[in-house]
C-alpha cells in the first residue's frame, strides 16, 4: 500500500498551482502596506505612524521636529 496520488499531475496543473500561489502572495504583500498621504496627495510615510515631516498623528501634534539640528526630536506627548 503506497501513499501516492491516483494519477500524475500534469506540468500545466503544477504551473497553475504555483502561479496562483505567487499571485496571491504578491497581492497580500501589496495590500499589507498602507501609506499615509498629505493634502497634496503625496505619500509621506506608513499609516499608523506619526508623519516624519510634520510630527502629526491622527490630527494631533505628537512630536516636534527642531529645525536647527537634523534628527533631533522633542517629545510633546507620551
Amino acid at each position: 500500500m503506497t501513499f501516492s496520488p491516483p494519477k500524475k499531475a500534469s506540468k500545466v496543473q503544477t504551473g497553475q498551482r504555483h502561479g496562483k500561489w505567487l499571485f496571491e502572495k504578491c497581492r497580500k504583500v501589496k495590500n499589507s502596506v498602507v501609506l499615509q498621504y498629505d493634502e497634496a496627495g503625496n505619500a509621506t510615510g506608513l499609516a499608523h505612524f506619526a508623519s516624519p515631516v510634520t510630527g502629526m498623528y491622527r490630527g494631533r501634534q505628537v512630536y516636534k521636529i527642531n529645525g536647527s539640528k537634523k534628527n533631533k526630536v522633542t517629545t510633546v506627548r507620551a
